[in-house]
């Protein structure tokens, strides 16, 4: 009873150091996060708070969860098809309506840290019997790794990554006999649950898992297991397909439904040199050089493991390599290390175009058109987290202790007394807390194998030979490949200020009822800007574009996700005009786009922020362009305001 106690208490110590780990790093933010926002990625962060604000219309306004029109007016947003993070969106709401959009935000991206780390570290003691040092150190490696910090910049979605452990060891327990529905059942929970959360984790995961199980079990085991596993497959696919049926439909085929990302976005990838430098996020990281080598794209620094790590993985591979679970690793982790490069080589910052990797052709197929290839690194990172937890079980704790014992492999099975049929080897144990390790493979053991119905069992092992030199080496070795990695504190900035019009309801008053707002002169900035003034209306105004991704809508044959609307003509002209000296003189087709653009927009009103760049020309470009319907622009609380309703038709 006492040591139960005393490991839960180890447990609990655990968890709350990677708790106080994530409020480290997000300490400066969670001082004021209603007033501050992570500077490196404020546009996704806006967008987030975006979404936890829709996530309350669902159940204060009955608006639905899939779909908004209040910013990209008239067309709207599929957000499905978006990052809406309804798992954690839909549950928050009160802590969203009672504390505020910024309180959910650094709630759910502490989550993404902690929570992460916190699964892993559960899973590898409960489930795959690593000891509690070798899974703590490896936990907080998940979910603290470079590239989960990153991710959490802007990206909770993708950092938060605390329901990844669970699937994998819901798929891995598959492979035990019997339990048909309770394992499939299981499984679909997750799966749903996931999907609402990030579907390209989801899909990464099981891409992972399909490469690791090719890696790790002996093909002529492989229809043994297909045969235990399908019917739980099938009943997974069976109830997550009925709970995802209609919001997967609604994302490849409801409004604003896109196919696939553009040339650009799948070009994202990570330079060969990433692997083995120093990221920004990192105690010692070189900024500049992680901008260089990564495009100065701080959000997806995926990779950057520094090169100490890196030389430490490959002489643990070398030193375990008789361990199959390390050479499916290392199988694993290469596979999608090479695929992260993406389909031209870049290497050193420069781009190699005569070179291409496999990804090149893997992008041509569906649902891989829509993935980012730089991601791919992420599955690394976690392939690196587990090894290093089997490093350290192998080459520091069992050195230490003279009761563990090796099995050497191959393990040569003698039969039984008992001919009885036993359960398939399986990847994860019966859950039962572990402080050491079994099986040479890291994993726990088991007797038999669907293609032996004898029941087998290995010889009894050899007591491992002590070796406090040889561990103390590996640990010194580990601790410096490590703590050049500890994370630096997240940058903030405080909020700038929004215009007056778009806060504490004046635009209530000096706005038309039901308004529909043309921010002009439009572009990404605007985009950026229009969701903070959705969210602080409460989406009492429309807006007509926004950051959010969907099809060009002025190309019907433009199916690829774009950040935003399609470039409308009034956009564009004002755009190639804002940088002269003068308002041009516009012409009869400039005015006939402003009235087309207005009339598809049902816009009440145009707006543009006092103090614009070049803000005299705009304005004095859209008096032209409006008259003489509409009266030249008034400055009205912090904005230029136009009154289009003569010419859009709208109110």
């Amino acid at each position: 009873m006492r040591g139960r106690v005393s490991t839960r208490a180890v447990d609990a110590l655990v968890m709350l150091g990677y708790l106080l780990g994530a409020v480290y790093v997000l300490h400066r933010l969670w001082a004021d996060p209603n007033g501050r926002y992570l500077t490196l990625n404020f546009q996704d962060s806006f967008v987030f708070e975006w979404f936890l604000t829709h996530a309350t219309h669902v159940f204060t306004q009955g608006e639905s969860p899939f779909f908004s029109d209040d910013v990209n007016s008239p067309l709207g947003v599929n957000l499905m098809a978006n990052t809406s993070i309804l798992t954690l969106a839909l549950p928050l709401t009160p802590v969203t309506l009672w504390l505020g959009t910024g309180v959910t935000f650094a709630i759910i991206s502490t989550l993404a840290l902690a929570g992460t780390a916190a699964a892993w570290y559960w899973v590898l003691t409960r489930e795959f019997g690593r000891s509690r040092l070798a899974a703590g150190v490896a936990g907080a490696f998940l979910g603290f790794a470079p590239a989960m910090m990153s991710q959490t910049i802007g990206h909770p979605n993708i950092a938060g990554q605390y329901l990844v452990p669970l699937i994998v060891a819901a798929v891995l327990r598959m492979r035990q006999p019997g339990k048909v529905w309770r394992h499939g059942l299981v499984l679909a929970a997750l799966v749903v649950a996931q999907a609402g959360i990030n579907e390209e984790i989801l899909f990464f995961t099981a891409i992972a898992l399909g490469v690791f199980i090719l890696a790790y079990v002996p093909w002529r085991e492989l229809p043994g297991h297909a045969k235990v596993m399908l019917p739980k497959c099938g009943v997974t696919l069976l109830v997550a397909g009925a709970a995802l049926a209609y919001p997967l439909y609604f994302q490849f085929t409801g409004p604003q439904a896109y196919h696939g990302l553009d040339e650009g976005v799948r070009s994202i990838n990570l330079d060969v040199l990433s692997y083995v430098t120093f990221g920004r996020y990192s105690i010692a990281g070189d900024v500049a050089e992680a901008a260089r080598l990564n495009r100065d794209n701080a959000s997806e620094e995926n990779s950057f493991f520094g090169w100490p790590l890196a030389l430490l993985l490959v002489a643990g591979a070398i030193a375990l390599w008789r361990n199959r679970l390390i050479r499916a690793l290392v199988v694993t982790g290469f596979v999608f290390a090479v695929c992260s490069i993406g389909s031209v080589l870049r290497f050193d910052a420069v781009d190699r175009p005569d070179y291409h990797g496999p990804w090149y052709w893997i992008s041509q197929l569906p649902l891989f058109d829509s993935v980012v290839p730089t991601r791919l690194g992420l599955i690394v990172t976690t392939v690196v987290g587990i090894a290093l937890a089997l490093m350290i079980d192998r080459l520091v704790v069992d050195r230490l202790r003279p009761d563990v014992a090796r099995v050497a492999e191959p393990v040569e099975l003698v039969e039984a007394p008992e001919p009885e049929p036993d359960p398939v080897p399986a990847l994860v144990g019966s859950g039962a807390p572990s402080d050491h390790s079994s099986g040479d493979d890291g994993l726990p053991a088991v007797e038999a194998s669907v293609a032996t119905p004898r029941r087998l069992v290995a010889p009894a092992p050899a007591p491992v030979r002590l070796r406090p030199g040889a561990a103390a080496v590996w640990s010194v070795a580990i601790l410096a490949a490590l703590l050049p990695l500890l994370p630096k504190p997240h940058q903030v900035s405080d909020r700038p200020a929004l215009p007056a019009l778009f806060t504490d309801g004046n635009w209530r008053t000096k706005l038309p009822p039901n308004p529909v707002v043309a921010p002009l002169p439009g572009g990404w900035t605007d985009n950026i800007l229009m969701m903070r003034w959705s969210t602080e209306t409460n989406f009492e105004v429309k807006l007509t574009a926004g950051y959010f991704l969907g099809p060009n809508d002025t190309d019907p044959d433009d199916k690829f996700a774009h950040f935003g609307p399609g470039e409308r003509k009034t956009v564009a002209y004002l755009n190639r005009i804002r940088g002269g000296l003068t308002s041009p003189d516009v012409t009869a087709q400039a005015r006939a786009d402003m009235r087309a653009d207005l009339e598809f927009w049902k816009a009440t009103n145009i707006v543009m922020v006092v103090g614009y760049r070049n803000e005299r020309v705009i304005r004095e470009t859209i008096d032209k362009l409006v008259a003489p319907e509409v009266a030249p622009g008034q400055a009205i609380d912090g904005v230029w305001v136009w009154d289009v309703r003569a010419i859009s038709g709208a109110g």
